[in-house]
């Protein structure tokens, strides 16, 4: 690639255009501040090295020439210069160009945050975002650009414009074109993933827009994790930080589909619900407990080796978790009952317990013994019988009246239900009548305002057409008295008139009861622009008066027989009024306007002039 250097091009001249300063430059060339020869207004020009920037340049250059849009700068020419070098030139958008006077500093968006007091109120982006969207919409609907290439840099911003005081108006540089960037330039922050694979779309310029909202809301671009914007400000609303987060997406899925889309958003984000965030220590109570219960169970599993390796964790899983019972031949025996068995000692004998040793499937924590022992002889057991008896008795009297109970619950239960079921048909055919009612009373409603709708429609088109007829007369009488005033005035016609500032061509003929074709025609102009100081002639030159004056004849003949006529009527010709035929033929604008039924006049038209 053919290397730039601005020093060789300072001073010399692209097309009309001397490059006097330069105002940056990049890989792809230079931007000069360039002053036109002819004109002496200044424009930006912007040379592109010979290659792929140069070619796409002159690939959409004329694309970019058709562009006429407030919020769009201008470019005025483009062409090829030197080996290989292509220019384009686009008005000087750091100034306002008013008559060729530069009189009001244009910023950059990025100059123009860091100039302002404090960030910008949500009314004022939500503007902005607005302008640059139209401005977007109407480049790629006018004209085959591509898309990307979208950063604070190329968006310049003034104030006091437009006609609305304090309201800042936007003005797109570089659009379409490719970008000239320096190593300094911080916009990677607006560049899509898409875009950097080269696959740039209408969603690639929406990325960037998201971006740029976080830059106008926060004043710094998004870089890695955005801050919650609530944190940040609260005197916006908190659909802003979804509007971001959904035109920053990653995919193009989630990202808004284009510029109608994204313009929708910007107009009801007070309608989009704020970006709901998840806590993320909501559960750790939950994973430690898990986390603890898995180190009980590892620990019971291998509790063995654990203790043999870390004596001291015999207090955490003792061998004996469950201790056997202590043996029955140690424990002494009380005295009546050694003279019990000294008595009977058969009985001793048969009585004797029977020691039963049952072994569990934890064979580390010892063995348990149940003593089992047979019955004794049945004279004790009398007490107990009878015990049992009465404790029977009182049992069956419970369960009786346990059933009873459970029969009288069942009945309650049984008869609520019917009284809810009762009630809930009467509800529900209370409901509906109150919707039939309800019903009736809407279409009641309905209908009345549709007839309150025909009235009104009614009554505003008999508005409508008295607010007609009265601007009809009233414009009449206006274009009366303005005839009178015009046609009064006998200013001798000059050979030459000097355009002044607010001069029109119509007032110039009008002034001087000319037309506005013969002074075209003297002047050869093709259109009806002026400018101040231009020298227009105000009659027809020598070579052409015997035409005209061969002609005057012929019109003072027709007049006059026109005028002449004995049957009370005339013929319209081009330029006359009811004023001035009245004046004509002694009869007032009203008396001759009356005659003929308020009639509008044209050429060759035949009217009353007579009663």
């Amino acid at each position: 690639m053919t290397k730039f250097d601005p020093s060789e091009w300072l001073n010399t001249f692209c097309g009309d255009y001397r490059l006097n300063i330069l105002l940056g430059q990049g890989r792809a060339g230079g931007v000069f501040i360039a002053e036109n020869i002819k004109t002496k207004e200044l424009a930006a020009v912007k040379v592109y090295v010979p290659g792929r920037y140069a070619d796409a340049a002159k690939t959409i250059a004329r694309e970019r020439e058709r562009l006429n849009h407030p919020s769009i700068v201008a470019q005025l020419a483009s062409g090829s210069v030197g080996a290989g070098y292509f220019y384009t030139v686009q008005e000087y958008a750091a100034y306002k160009q008013v008559g060729g006077c530069n009189d009001s500093d244009c910023l950059n968006l990025e100059e123009y945050l860091n100039k302002a007091p404090g960030l910008l109120d949500q009314d004022t982006v939500a503007d902005l975002l607005t302008q640059l969207t139209d401005a977007l919409n109407y480049a790629h609907s006018a004209a085959n650009l591509p898309y990307g290439g979208l950063n604070p840099h190329g968006i310049m911003v003034t104030e006091n414009s437009g006609g609305l005081s304090g309201r800042p108006r936007l003005r797109l540089t570089d659009i379409g074109l490719p970008p000239i960037r320096t190593p300094n330039d911080p916009d990677d922050a607006y560049v899509s993933p898409e875009e950097i694979q080269g696959c740039a779309s209408e969603q690639s310029d929406i990325f960037a827009m998201g971006a740029i909202a976080h830059l106008m809301l926060t004043g710094a671009p998004p870089h890695g994790n955005i801050a919650s914007l609530a944190d940040l400000r609260s005197d916006v609303s908190p659909g802003w930080e979804s509007l971001i987060l959904k035109s920053l997406s990653y995919s193009l899925e989630e990202r808004y589909s284009g510029y109608q889309d994204f313009l929708r958003a910007i107009t009801h984000v007070d309608d989009i619900p704020p970006v709901v965030k998840e806590e993320s220590s909501s559960n750790i109570w939950f994973y430690l407990s898990c986390l603890i219960c898995v180190l009980l169970v590892l620990g019971f599993a291998f509790k063995d080796p654990l203790r043999n390796k870390f004596p001291f964790l015999e207090k955490v899983f003792p061998y004996d978790i469950i201790k056997p019972l202590p043996p029955d031949k140690g424990k002494e025996k009380p005295a009546e009952e050694k003279k019990q068995e000294a008595k009977s000692p058969d009985v001793q004998k048969e009585s004797k317990p029977v020691e039963k040793t049952v072994q569990n499937d934890f064979s580390d924590l010892g063995s348990i013994s149940i003593a089992e022992t047979p019955a004794t002889n049945s004279a004790p057991a009398k007490p107990e019988q009878e015990l049992l008896t009465a404790n029977g008795t009182a049992l069956s009297g419970v369960e009786e009246k346990l059933a009873k109970d459970k029969e009288a619950a069942e009945a309650a239960a049984k008869e609520a239900a019917e009284k809810l079921a009762a009630e809930k048909a009467a509800a529900d055919k209370a409901a509906k009548e109150a919707a039939e009612k309800l019903a009736a009373e809407k279409a009641a409603a309905e209908a009345a305002a549709k007839k309150e709708a025909e009235k009104l429609a009614a009554q505003k088109a008999q508005v409508e057409q008295a607010a007609k007829e009265a601007a009809k007369e009233t414009i009449d009488k206006l274009a009366a008295k303005v005839d009178e005033a015009v046609l009064g005035k006998s200013e001798e016609v000059p050979a030459e008139y000097t355009v002044k500032k607010g001069d029109s061509l119509w007032a110039i003929a009008r002034n001087y009861k000319l037309k506005v074709e013969d002074i075209q025609k003297w002047n050869g102009m093709s259109d009806n622009s002026l400018k101040p100081g231009m020298v227009l002639k105000l009659k027809e030159p020598a070579e052409a008066a015997p035409e005209t004056k061969a002609a005057e004849p012929e019109a003072k003949e027709n007049t006059e027989s026109a005028e002449a006529s004995g049957d009370g009527t005339y013929t319209v010709q081009n330029g006359d009024t009811y004023y001035s035929l009245g004046k004509k033929f002694g009869l007032s604008a009203e008396k001759l306007k009356e005659l003929n039924d308020g009639q509008e006049l044209k050429a060759g038209q035949v009217i009353k002039v007579r009663e």
